[in-house]
């Protein structure tokens, strides 16, 4: 897998505080978040360092609701995961601008990696549009190796009511790849704005020579030669 730039994954991380702060420490994609956070600054900083253990020592819950769940203690543990949250989002935070001034203020002695490596687990989303088989393997392989699994929206079938069934599928992944080369671009364009309404990572597709929306224009694309181009040019955009 290739490196990946540490000042990018913790800023996904930060972006993360604010999805996951109406959650509660025992959902699925908070614990996800803590992990991966966990590792990402353990693995730039090391395990020792002051980011790593200022993490570590958040609990993001007062006490165990297993044996003595009540409505008061609900509160109290809302109150604590709250309060860890901005902690976290501080370390983050802290961690950010310290990768920066190492890279601006001292260079000739940087003491944090350029890049790391980290596979982080979960799912993204292959838009319904994309149903040619040589361009679904082109991204498959891009991001093989990264821990990622592919949801293909192509799988659910084209009515008009599955359209909810692929925004769920968005809303469980971590980002999705839309390619607006195709001549009919209607589903491509819904899930694309329910993604972007929604606030997830967006990796847009442009084939050069193919006709572009004029909406299009002014977003962040890959635009590619060839399906060889387009594995090499999302294998250094691997989201996380």
């Amino acid at each position: 897998m290739p490196g990946r730039d540490p000042i990018d994954l913790i800023r996904v991380q930060l972006n993360g505080v604010d999805e996951i702060a109406s959650l509660d420490a025992d959902h699925e994609s908070f614990k996800r978040w803590r992990a991966e956070t966990k590792t990402i600054l353990e693995t730039v900083f090391r395990s020792k360092s002051v980011h790593s253990q200022s993490f570590l020592a958040l609990r993001f819950r007062e006490m165990s609701v297993q044996a003595f769940a009540s409505t008061e203690i609900q509160k109290i543990n809302a109150a604590r995961y709250k309060k860890d949250l901005e902690i976290a989002r501080n370390i983050l935070q802290s961690a950010i601008k310290e990768l920066t001034l190492d890279r601006t203020l001292f260079k000739k002695i940087q003491t944090t990696p350029e890049t790391v490596e980290i596979s982080l687990k979960g799912e993204y989303f292959i838009s319904s549009g994309i149903q040619e088989s040589s361009l679904m393997e082109a991204i498959k392989a891009a991001f093989e190796g990264s821990g990622l699994t592919p949801i293909l929206g192509a799988e659910i079938s084209p009515r008009e009511e599955s359209i909810h069934q692929r925004i769920e599928q968005i809303k469980r992944t971590r980002f999705g790849i839309y390619d607006v080369s195709t001549p009919d671009k209607t589903n491509t364009l819904l899930e694309l704005g329910a993604a972007l309404g929604m606030g997830k990572e967006a990796v847009i597709l442009h084939k050069k020579g193919s006709p572009l929306p004029e909406t299009m224009k002014h977003l962040n694309r890959i635009e590619y030669e060839n399906l060889t181009d387009l594995a090499e040019r999302l294998k250094k955009r691997v989201p996380s």
